[in-house]
């Protein structure tokens, strides 16, 4: 119920604080209510009504919810089941009657024939089960079933999946009107994000034509006064990709609502961000060989007061024959210009795209000054201490190839290999998408209360920055969470890092996070960090192996902040000089040379043990036990 009541409000746009308004509820109550934690009935109503959700639908589900079931009375008949959801409705009776848990269950199975995360999957209707997998979950829970009856009821539940539709109308042309254009301003999606998102857009507009001159994307953006219009203030975003002709511009603005629309450089999330950025919108565009500009306007003000849907097309002669890319100006920004956004815009761009720019694919400049990457202040790959099985390096790397699956694009979903049509939405434009996950897990060279976690990139864009959602680990079995890192004195402050690319798993439209109820988001977080705790002796208490994965053999090696060369740590000989580790790395960052390499931290930590062991003064720090 919850997750239909949380997709209901994305697809309504709402925000939190929109919908705190609408309903009267907290941000807190709603928060509980739409991740399915706390949900009294007058909540998900007003909800329900906020987001223009199906009342009666979600009041079922509710009740649903509400009722026990009852392991004594609890019995399935196979016979009455004729849908996927009566399905899934037997299964979790029979499981809730058998008392077991899903790791139980995987256990009792055995030879991994019902892998826990894939009978969850199926039990929240996420995944559909094969016909071996259901008879192998009924035999385990319940030895005197009828087999056959139960592979009667997938059979028919299989067979009856695309039955029941006719077509009898015409299908109707639905074009969005200028009222909803203008509404997707209103929604939520930070201003560096709408500008991350154009700078998408002439990456992939570039890495679409092969035979472009220029080594690399390079993309600018540049703010000026509006003369002609008083206290406006225009923005122009600047490619050298490949560009468009009359008829492919277009279609690609026409296009910009269906996902297919990103082959030609534009996609949904051009739209939103051009409406929250300003109302007036003029794209303008040339491939090498075309003799003209096209030049498209889209005027939301004009369209919404007129009721018309025509976006003018016109032509621009060319100065230089040989220009091409696109060029898209916005006038009548919603937050007005100043020079101070400036260097905010380059910090936020840097940190974005931190990847690709230190590593020469990529060049963006704002207001004529290039953007610099943000360079990770880490110990370098050649440092390690010594642990009990050995020397443990400040850095792991991580390279796993997974297998390829096929793409659609028009609805976005990842399909197997082998499909030729989109499980999802029926299509056939299908691509091969190429998976992996890689990059490093490793140590900074200062501690900090935020600035530490692990930076999760998508097709050389950060999609989550210095995230600590790794850190905690969650017991499968009761849900609850529990804190790993950082616990050490001094309190809340960690100094583990990471880089990890994941091109192949699905973002939310606003580009701020990965869809992590996907499963290709839950084998990223377990090449990561485990299916484990990271702690051993919790390891140990919950009866699994020692977690080997990158980001548990460097907190197993680097979670204690102990100075001197055993962590990594500076010193003054007394005590650790985290203040001054700190001071050390601003100067990293503003680009001072002597900073670059980790020779004064590791100087620091050295001078602490050789200080401690020709008898300075000063006392041993305690030990904190960690668990193992």
């Amino acid at each position: 119920m919850a997750r239909q009541l949380e997709l209901s409000r994305q697809q309504a746009a709402l925000s939190y604080g929109q919908l705190s308004a609408m309903t009267g509820y907290g941000k807190s109550t709603l928060h509980r209510a739409l991740t399915g934690k706390r949900c009294p009935w007058e909540v998900a109503e007003a909800i329900a009504k906020a987001c223009g959700a199906k009342v009666n639908e979600i009041e079922r589900e509710w009740v649903a919810a509400q009722t026990p079931l009852s392991p004594a009375s609890a019995q399935p008949n196979p016979e009455a089941i004729n849908t996927w959801s009566d399905l899934y409705s037997a299964m979790q009776v029979l499981l809730a009657k058998s008392g077991l848990s899903l790791r139980q269950l995987e256990h009792r199975a055995g030879s991994g024939r019902l892998p826990r995360t894939t009978v969850n999957e199926v039990l929240r209707g996420h995944r559909r089960p094969r016909e071996e997998m259901l008879i192998d979950f009924v035999r385990t829970l319940d030895g005197e079933g009828e087999l056959s009856t139960w592979g009667a009821a997938w059979q028919r539940v299989h067979a009856s999946r695309s039955s029941g539709w006719t077509r009898s109308h015409e299908p109707v042309l639905v074009t969005p009107s200028a009222r909803v254009l203008s509404a997707l301003g209103d929604i939520d999606m930070s201003e560096v994000n709408c500008f991350a998102e154009l700078v998408d857009n002439a990456i992939d507009a570039w890495a679409a034509d092969s035979e472009l001159v220029d080594a690399i994307p390079r993309i600018s953006i540049h703010f000026e006064r509006d003369v002609a219009r008083r206290r406006q203030d225009i923005v122009v975003i600047r490619d050298n990709g490949a560009g468009m002709d009359r008829e492919t511009l277009a279609s690609a603005v026409a296009l910009s609502w269906a996902g297919r629309a990103r082959q030609a450089g534009l996609g949904l999330g051009f739209n939103i961000a051009t409406a929250r950025l300003g109302r007036y919108v003029t794209v303008r565009s040339a491939k090498i060989d075309s003799p003209a500009w096209t030049v498209l306007t889209i005027d939301l003000l004009g369209m919404s007061q007129s009721g018309k849907w025509d976006l003018p097309v016109m032509t621009q002669e060319k100065i230089e024959s040989d220009d091409h890319g696109t060029e898209i100006t916005i006038r009548g920004l919603r937050e007005p210009w100043q020079e101070s956004k400036g260097g905010t815009l380059r910090r936020h761009l840097g940190d974005l795209y931190s990847y690709p720019i230190r590593s020469g694919m990529l060049a963006i400049e704002v207001n004529g000054r290039q953007v610099g990457p943000r360079q990770p202040c880490i110990w370098g790959e050649t440092r390690s201490v010594s642990r009990r099985g050995g020397p443990v390096g400040a850095m792991v790397k991580i390279d796993v190839p997974l297998s390829d699956a096929v793409l659609c694009l028009d609805c976005q979903h990842s399909n197997p290999a082998k499909s030729e049509a989109c499980s999802w939405c029926g299509n056939s434009g299908l691509v091969v998408q190429r998976r992996k996950v890689w990059g490093w897990i490793g140590v900074q060279r200062y501690l900090d209360s935020s600035d530490y976690g692990i930076d999760f990139i998508r097709n050389g864009r950060k999609i989550l920055r210095r995230d600590k959602s790794l850190f905690s680990w969650e017991n499968p079995d009761t849900l609850s969470s529990h804190l790993e890192y950082p616990l050490e004195v001094p309190g809340n402050r960690g100094r583990i890092v990471g880089e990890v690319h994941c091109d192949h798993v699905p973002v939310s439209y606003r580009k701020d996070d990965f869809n992590r109820d996907s499963a290709e988001w839950r084998a990223v977080v377990g090449i990561v960090r485990g299916e484990g705790p990271l702690r051993p002796l919790y390891a140990r208490q919950y009866g699994y192996p020692v977690n080997d994965s990158p980001l548990a053999v460097i907190f197993r090696a680097f979670y204690r902040n102990d100075p001197g060369l055993k962590c990594l740590i500076p010193g003054d000989g007394t005590k650790a000089i985290h203040s001054q580790a700190a001071e050390w790395a601003r100067l990293f960052h503003g680009g001072v040379p002597e900073y670059q390499s980790d020779e004064a931290w590791y100087r620091a930590a050295q001078v602490h043990d050789q200080i401690r062991a020709s008898g300075g003064s000063g006392t041993e720090p305690p030990a904190h036990e960690m668990g193992g």
